[in-house]
C-alpha cells in the first residue's frame, strides 16, 4: 500500500470546531486526496482551540519532529491573534520561526491565507488585523519560499462568524487538495 502523510498545524479552524459531524478539514482532506489519487493519505492534525501564532510557535518543533514522515505541512493560524491584538511584527516573527522549524524538518510548506471574520464579540475590535497578517504571509512566502492557499470567499460557510460548517471544512479541504495536487494530475 502507498500512503502519504501531511502535517496540519493551526487552531480551532484546523481542529474543526463547530463542524456538526465532529470532523475537520484534515479529515476531509485525507478523504479527498485518497479519492483523487488512489493512494492513502493521512492528515495529522496538531491544532489547539484558542491558540495564537505565539502558542503554535512554542509547540512547532515537537509536533513537527513527531511527524517525520510527513513531507507536506499545512498551516492556518492567526484568527486568535486578532482577539489578542498581536501586532503584525510579532505575528511576522512567529511565522518566520515556524517556517524555519518546518524547513529544518524538510517539509514542503503551504500557509492558508486567513479568511475575513464576520462580526463576533471576541474579534470585532481587531478584524483589520486579518489584512495585515495576510500581507505578512504574502511577504514571507516570497522571502522564505513557501506556498500560499487562498481561503477568501469561504466565509459563506461560517457556522458562527469564525468557524465552519462541515460543508465549509470540505471547501477548505478542496482548496488545500487543489494546491497540493497542482501539476500532479
Amino acid at each position: 500500500m502507498i500512503w502519504n502523510e501531511i502535517l496540519c498545524l493551526g487552531d480551532s479552524i484546523t481542529c474543526g470546531a463547530r463542524d456538526e459531524y465532529g470532523r475537520s478539514y484534515p479529515i476531509e482532506l485525507a478523504r479527498i486526496l485518497t479519492d483523487r489519487t488512489g493512494e492513502v493519505y493521512v492528515c495529522h492534525e496538531h491544532a489547539v482551540c484558542g491558540e495564537t501564532s505565539s502558542d503554535l510557535l512554542k509547540r512547532s518543533w515537537d509536533n513537527t519532529a513527531r511527524r517525520n514522515a510527513a513531507r507536506i505541512a499545512l498551516v492556518l493560524i492567526g484568527t486568535n491573534d486578532t482577539a489578542c491584538n498581536i501586532p503584525a511584527e510579532i505575528y511576522e516573527d512567529n511565522i518566520r520561526q515556524i517556517v524555519n522549524i518546518l524547513k529544518i524538518h524538510g517539509k514542503h510548506i503551504i500557509f492558508g491565507l486567513l479568511p475575513k471574520l464576520e462580526f463576533t464579540p471576541i474579534y470585532y475590535k481587531n478584524t483589520s488585523l486579518i489584512d495585515e497578517y495576510n500581507k505578512v504571509l504574502k511577504k514571507l512566502a516570497h522571502e522564505l519560499d513557501f506556498e500560499l492557499c487562498d481561503m477568501s470567499g469561504t466565509e459563506k460557510y461560517y457556522a458562527d462568524g469564525v468557524h465552519y460548517t462541515n460543508e465549509g471544512y470540505r471547501e477548505l479541504a478542496r482548496r488545500w487538495a487543489d494546491k497540493i495536487l497542482v501539476g500532479q494530475t
